[in-house]
C-alpha cells in the first residue's frame, strides 16, 4: 500500500520506546534547572525549539503563527513545568505543551477569521482585505508539492491531523502520543489509518502522477 505523502513515512508496527528514565536525555538538564539553574532550561529550549516548530508550523500551516505558537510554549513551559512528573519522557510531556499551543492559536485564529468574514459582508463589495499569508515552509521536495500537501493537511479535521504528524513526520510511538493527546493507543492507530487514507484521496492526482511518491515506493 502507498505511503501517505509525508516525510519518513513508517510501518504501524513501529516498537514502543522504554520506559523513560531509561533513554530520557533531558533529565540532567531538567534537575538543574528546577535546581535554580535558568542556563539549563536556555539549553532545554535551543535543544528542542527546531522540532517544536516544525510541528507547530505543520499544525498551524504559517511560519508566524507557529512562531508565536512555539513562544507560547516555552513561556508555558517554563511557568507550568513543575508539572512535569517523569511518567514519560520530557519530550513528550513538550509535545503535549506544544499541542495545547496549537488549540489554543488556532482557536484565536477561528475567532480571528469570524470578525474578518463579517467586516467583509460589512463591506459588501468594499476595499479588499489582505490575502492570506503562506504558510509551507521552504522544501527539497519540491516548493509546489509540498505547499500542497500542506494545504491538504490543513483540511484535516483537528482530531486526524495531530497524530498523523506526530507519528509520520514527528516518528513519536504510539504510546507517546497517546500521552500528548490523552487517548487510547487503539484510538491513536484508528485516526492514524483515517488521516493517511483521508490525505491520500486529497491527493489521489499526485499520487497518480509519482509527484510525490516518497524514496521507496509502495510499502
Amino acid at each position: 500500500m502507498t505511503q501517505p505523502i509525508l516525510e519518513q513515512p513508517r510501518s504501524l508496527t513501529a516498537p514502543q520506546v522504554p520506559p523513560c528514565d531509561a533513554v530520557d536525555p533531558d533529565l540532567e538538564l531538567i534537575d538543574a534547572w528546577r535546581a535554580g539553574d535558568e542556563e539549563a532550561f536556555a539549553a532545554l529550549v535551543r535543544r528542542h525549539e527546531k522540532r517544536i516548530f516544525g510541528l507547530l508550523l505543520r499544525m498551524l500551516g504559517n511560519r508566524q503563527e507557529a512562531e508565536d505558537a512555539a513562544q507560547d510554549t516555552f513561556l508555558n513551559l517554563h511557568r507550568h513545568g513543575h508539572r512535569f512528573r517523569r511518567e514519560a519522557r520530557f519530550s513528550t510531556f513538550l509535545y503535549r505543551v506544544a499541542m495545547n499551543a496549537a488549540l489554543n492559536r488556532r482557536r484565536t485564529l477561528g475567532r480571528r477569521r469570524s470578525h474578518m468574514e463579517a467586516l467583509a459582508r460589512e463591506q459588501a463589495g468594499g476595499s479588499a482585505l489582505p490575502s492570506q499569508p503562506r504558510g509551507p515552509e521552504d522544501s527539497t521536495l519540491g516548493q509546489e508539492v509540498r505547499e500542497r500537501v500542506q494545504r491538504e493537511l490543513q483540511t484535516l479535521p483537528e482530531a486526524l491531523r495531530a497524530p498523523l504528524v506526530l507519528y509520520d513526520i514527528e516518528g513519536l510511538a504510539y504510546g507517546e502520543i497517546a500521552e500528548v493527546l490523552h487517548v487510547a493507543e487503539g484510538t491513536v492507530k484508528s485516526r492514524i489509518h483515517r488521516a493517511r487514507k483521508a490525505l491520500k484521496e486529497r491527493l489521489v492526482d499526485l499520487v497518480r502522477s509519482g509527484a510525490a511518491e516518497p524514496e521507496g515506493g509502495a510499502e
